[in-house]
């Protein structure tokens, strides 16, 4: 009964966010390997991607994937700048130095899965733990991954690390996990390659301040000097979600943070927090916002402030909710992208670089008519710009499905229901989903 009333709530909240669908995302041509943990880009031309078990590798932008390494747990994939390839396991990080071709591995002392790496303009190199709030912390590499220790002086005794980042001035950025709100958790910076930590006030015009950090989603340090981090968390005794931005020069001081706001609320403090930022070659602005099919999806901005979420071509992890998206892009600019245990691998040629236009974008739409309709009479399903095979199904207002019918023309007629109510006809093809609400009188 649960998973029938989550179903119609999804289905309730696709229809009245059924005109955000635009042309963006393809997938490649092969995604098989299951879910998906990373991906990266080594040499400018091998794409390198991680799932639960396994790493995949292509040199021909994902045409065609072949299988690196198989092991037990994958939770991240990162090559650094002198071509060394890793991964993070449990307690394990493998490394190749043939852009994935072979692996080995070398135990770190954690329980915990390693999720995220960074590097500095040393080529040092940073790998974070954790599950939420438990963690071993931080681990230092100063010889290209050979060995590994911890340096979490600073930070509390189990610190479970969410987010890691490194500026140009080789600061290094750690938000650690706190679910309990405690108050040991938070925003911290190190000027020492990690050797000591210290930790940041996070301050907000109109909000009662100091604001604990709670679980972050975004962490990322970009080209224009600028730190942008992303948050639920709490101020004094109420729940809070922001997305934040300051400037790497003042992150130490307590002034405070600007205010970016990105979905329509009652109150600005009750924000959707979004993942990662990415910026493309040209300027675009990617990251994602975690949720269900009617509110997760692509962020994208031309300028960093404008921001559309877009869902075109988007499929869901494999508990049908979208998750944070990682993002690679080749020299020409085109982006090649995977959500977290989607099973799929997606690419975009919206910041291309080079003379090639970007696809055009098409409107696919749905009609029903006549809607109101009449118990027992004709109901059409009118599909425009609908490309490749199609499936129009019907379900009750409990989410059950009555009926469903693939590959149909243009415009198709059906017998609506002998019961009036509410019912929804969903319209789902290779490149885009609808649900549309009928009523039967």
């Amino acid at each position: 009964m649960k998973t029938i009333k989550l179903f119609l709530l999804l289905l309730l909240l696709i229809f009245f966010y059924s005109g955000r669908g635009q042309q963006f995302w393809l997938t490649t041509n092969e995604f098989w390997g299951g879910p998906k943990t990373g991906i990266t880009i080594s040499n400018d031309s091998v794409i390198i991607v991680s799932t639960r078990n396994s790493v995949l590798r292509s040199t021909d932008e994902c045409n065609s994937l072949e299988k690196g390494l198989d092991c037990s747990e994958l939770f991240t994939v990162y090559a650094s700048n002198n071509g060394r390839v890793f991964a993070g396991g449990k307690g394990k990080i493998f490394f190749s130095d043939d852009t994935g071709v072979t692996w080995d591995s070398i135990a770190i002392n954690s329980i915990y899965p390693v999720t995220q790496f960074a590097e500095n303009s040393y080529g040092e190199l940073f790998a974070i733990t954790g599950v939420e709030e438990k963690g071993d912390g931080i681990f230092f590499s100063g010889d290209n991954g050979v060995s590994w220790g911890k340096r979490n002086n600073g930070l509390n005794s189990n610190p479970g690390c969410t987010k890691v980042a490194v500026d140009k001035n080789d600061r290094i950025y750690l938000i650690i996990s706190d679910i309990n709100s405690t108050g040991a958790g938070g925003l911290y910076i190190s000027e020492t390659s990690a050797l000591m930590w210290q930790k940041i006030t996070i301050n907000v015009d109109n909000l009662p301040n100091p604001i604990k950090i709670v679980k972050a989603t975004g962490l990322s340090v970009l080209e224009n000097d600028s730190i942008y981090l992303s948050f639920n968390g709490v101020s004094t005794n109420f729940y809070i979600g922001l997305n934040l931005s300051k400037s790497i020069n003042d992150v130490s001081n307590t002034s405070p943070w600007n205010v970016m706001q990105m979905g329509e609320h009652a109150h600005w403090w009750e924000d959707d927090p979004i993942n990662n930022r990415y910026i493309s070659q040209n300027g675009d602005w990617y990251s994602s916002i975690n949720g269900y099919i009617s509110n997760g999806g692509t962020c994208f901005s031309n300028d960093g402030k404008n921001w559309k979420i877009l869902d075109y071509g988007l499929g869901t992890d494999t508990l049908n909710v979208r998750t944070e998206q990682f993002f690679v892009e080749t020299p020409d600019g085109r982006i090649f992208m995977i959500q977290k245990y989607d099973e799929k691998i997606y690419k975009t040629d919206k910041s291309l670089v080079t003379d090639i236009p970007a696809p055009v974008e098409n409107k696919f739409e749905a009609s029903v008519y006549p809607n109101p309709v009449l118990r027992g009479e004709q109901l059409t399903v009118r599909l425009n710009n609908y490309i490749g095979s199609t499936e129009i199904s019907f379900y009750d207002i409990t989410g059950r499905k009555m009926y469903s019918n693939p590959d149909l023309a243009p415009e198709n007629t059906f017998m609506a229901p002998i019961r009036s109510g509410i019912y929804f006809v969903q319209v789902k093809s290779q490149q885009n989903e609808q649900t549309i609400k009928i009523l039967v009188q």
